[in-house]
């Protein structure tokens, strides 16, 4: 027995018992919506990975249950006896200890490079055995927290050799393909995605569940936010010479590489990475599953109507005004989904978009995180998709950019993109401005598409206009996704694919 073992049983029993727990839990940007006021919690299975006198670190593998869906949750914490910022205070007997989320701690991040050197493996209290797999590449040095948690957390590793990331999973997928994607693009020597190192996984084999992924870190910025910064520096600071020039050439260097990427990923050989047809019952099932997205959507507009905040009531009652208006057009562009019935559907990103790409200061692209969206349901995100559909997610992600130049352009808040929809509000400067955003978002689309038309090997044989009309209903559908997403995580935010789903449903492109 250890000094920490009492913690660890008392932290153990928090799982299921203690409310003061499980808010904190749900502070964790991670957990998002998936422990809620009626959520059952229980600590389903544990493993001690490390322990000094002053700290343990313990991997809780936990289950969420509400209702019939259940969702495994991975959840490393440390045990200390010195208080830090954000800590749960455990009682333990007469004395407190301090819980943190492990990934934030260096001994979790010396643990894993350690981890992988020497490929440990650690048995869990029930007789499982959580295994580093891949390569070492080095000795500990330091680390620091990495940017971008979201459903998962970033540890930046630095070593005597290199510099990595581990990303580490917190709502497990037990589906999740990442791994094998980014052990796939390694061995094909695919050079737009950063160096798979290896993996942290409960069991082995096509059924372990994978716990996080180590890549080589890259020094780079995401295409999102260099394109976002590039317009507020035209409009509110000092303009970088060719700007615009240069976010194009982005645009034509992305469809390029995204082309690429999916023949990579397809395999002429049975597997997993060999394609199927795209079928009609395919078509239909996303046209079904995008109104389903609407309905849900108008629902939620309709609850906001009826806010206390006057301004964001009456705009969401407009809004699903608008959207009622608009819906025939709406089912109508859906259907161009069915222009590419009987090309392939395969192994994609599943979540392409501005943000999923880093740009290094040379200009170099590299795509990241191939979990697949994260409000599809654990076991959906790995399904076969037309390569088609990540063109269409990257075309929306022009969008955004678009609307967040315009709020910095107009210094307005989130609700400037309701603005955009309604030209007879717009000043002379405001009017200028929303068709310079027009054009540039036009000319990236078409810059983009064209680029991964041109390279693509999956559509050689496809007629363009029938391509066009395909991304084009994938288009509306992601609309629609990020209509419902931004409704339930970011309202203020709803205005943009809303005047995405708008312009997409007219019968023309818009100038």
């Amino acid at each position: 027995m250890t000094r920490f073992d009492p913690a660890v049983d008392a932290l153990d029993k928090a799982f299921r018992a203690s409310h003061a727990f499980r808010a904190w839990l749900r502070g964790r940007r991670w957990c998002g919506e998936a422990v809620g006021a009626r959520t059952e919690l229980a600590a389903k299975d544990r493993a001690v990975l490390s322990e000094t006198g002053t700290e343990a670190l313990v991997c809780f593998l936990a289950l969420a249950k509400e209702e019939q869906a259940s969702q495994p949750m991975h959840v490393p914490l440390a045990i200390s006896t010195a208080n830090a910022e954000d800590a749960f205070e455990l009682a333990v007997g007469p004395d407190t200890l301090y819980v943190t989320e492990a990934e934030r701690s260096e001994s979790y991040a010396r643990f894993l490079v350690d981890g992988f050197r020497g490929r440990v493996t650690v048995r869990t209290v029930h007789g499982d055995t959580i295994r580093f797999q891949g390569e070492p590449f080095g000795t500990f040095a330091s680390a620091a927290p990495e940017g971008g948690d979201t459903s998962n957390l970033l540890v930046r590793l630095r070593t005597n050799a290199t510099e990595a990331v581990f990303k580490s999973y917190k709502l497990l997928d037990t589906h999740n393909r990442e791994p094998d994607i980014l052990a796939r693009l390694a061995k094909k020597g695919f050079p737009h995605v950063p160096r798979y190192l290896g993996e942290l996984s409960l069991g082995k084999g096509p059924d372990r569940i994978v716990l996080g992924v180590a890549t080589r870190r890259v020094e780079a910025v995401d295409a999102f936010t260099w394109l976002t910064a590039g317009w507020r520096a035209e409009f509110v600071g000092a303009p970088i010479p060719d700007f615009e020039r240069g976010s194009l050439d982005l645009a034509s260097s992305f469809g390029e590489a995204t082309a690429a990427l999916h023949d990579a990923l397809i395999d002429g050989h049975p597997g997993p990475f060999h394609p199927e047809p795209f079928t009609k019952e395919d078509a239909e099932a996303a046209v079904r599953n995008a109104l389903t997205n609407l309905s849900d959507s108008l629902r939620r507009l309709a609850v906001m109507a009826k806010e206390p905040q006057p301004r964001l009531g009456d705009l969401a009652g407009r809004a699903r005004v608008l959207v009622f208006e608009n819906r025939e057009r709406i089912e109508s562009t859906l259907l161009g989904l069915e222009a590419v019935v009987g090309t392939a559907k395969a192994v994609t990103h599943a979540d392409l978009h501005l943000g999923q790409v880093l740009r290094s200061a040379a200009g170099d692209l590299f795509f990241i995180d191939f979990e697949g969206e994260p409000e599809r349901a654990p076991g959906e995100r790995s399904v076969l998709l037309p390569p088609l559909r990540d063109v269409a997610t990257t075309d929306r992600s022009f969008a955004y950019v678009k609307h967040y130049a315009w709020r910095e352009a107009t210094r307005e808040d989130a609700t400037a993109a309701w603005r955009f929809l309604h030209r007879h509000e717009w000043t002379t400067g405001e009017e200028s401005c929303a068709h310079r955003l027009n054009a540039w978002e036009s000319a990236s689309v078409e810059r983009f598409t064209r680029a991964y038309l041109a390279k693509s090997s999956v559509y050689q044989e496809t007629d363009v206009e029938d391509a066009l009309r395909a991304i084009r209903g994938w288009a509306v559908e992601k609309a629609l996704y990020e209509l419902r997403y931004e409704l339930k995580h970011r309202p203020e935010n709803i205005f943009i694919p809303l005047e995405g789903v708008v312009a997409l449903a007219e019968p023309e492109p818009r100038a």
